[in-house]
């Protein structure tokens, strides 16, 4: 969340934390993990990727 420059509270915010719960879910279950870990030890801060599963989610969460 960091790195996309979402503030956690931002997402807990949305509908009282179930989209931040089943954010942390998505990431604990994603099958991206070797792109996504590649991706953040590359970048200090970018857009969400689209093979991200909450990709949506923190896009959302900027606006």
């Amino acid at each position: 969340m960091d790195t996309v420059g979402v503030e956690p509270f931002d997402i807990l915010d949305l509908d009282g934390g179930q989209s931040y719960l089943q954010a942390r879910a998505n990431c604990h279950a994603c099958s991206c993990k070797a792109n996504c870990s590649k991706w953040l030890a590359a970048n200090s801060e970018g857009e969400p990727q689209s093979f991200c599963p909450n990709a949506e989610l923190f896009k959302a969460a900027k606006s």
